[in-house]
């Protein structure tokens, strides 16, 4: 049996190999992350408060493009793979990960427009710090769901190249 066979020939052990792959990877960035964030750090004395939460909020805004950015490119992506092959019909078996991907993109989306709107009213209500659950929290779910997005996709993209005829 030749190299490329033998990977479809087993569809299902190379896409539990390839969730598998993407959970330790997962694990691996979070154990870091959380390594990282536990690390002792000193803070210089702060300049002006206002100057600070006008960076910090320059900077959130930046990062909340940044997703949304992705996350439409991400959805033109998967439409673009779709449509590029007119005459190709999915079972339902093979596009429920493209299906997860809009999904998890969309969501991303969701959670931006409310990201945006709680850093609205951090700074129609005064409040001088983003260090908030109400703030942080759209933001993180907003770059889980995007990250979701992507495994799907790539997962789709994996099965359909890997396709025999």
């Amino acid at each position: 049996m030749s190299a490329p066979r033998r990977i479809t020939a087993r569809p299902q052990i190379v896409s539990t190999a390839f969730y598998i792959g993407c959970i330790v990877l997962a694990v691996a960035m979070w154990a870091l992350t959380n390594y990282i964030n536990s690390r002792p750090y000193v803070l210089a004395q702060g300049g002006d408060p206002a100057m600070a939460l006008s960076s910090a909020l320059n900077a959130y805004a930046a990062m909340n493009n940044l997703l949304t950015t992705l996350a439409t490119g991400l959805l033109a992506g998967l439409g673009l793979f779709l449509t590029s092959r007119p005459k190709q019909i999915y079972a339902a078996r093979e596009f429920w990960p493209a299906a997860m991907s809009a999904v998890c993109v969309c969501v991303s989306l969701y959670w931006a427009y409310i990201s945006s709107q709680n850093v609205e009213w951090a700074i129609e209500n005064s409040v001088g710090t983003l260090d908030l659950d109400k703030i942080q929290m759209p933001r993180q779910l907003q770059c889980l769901a995007m990250l979701l997005g992507v495994v799907f996709f790539a997962d789709f993209v994996r099965r359909d190249l890997t396709k025999v005829n």
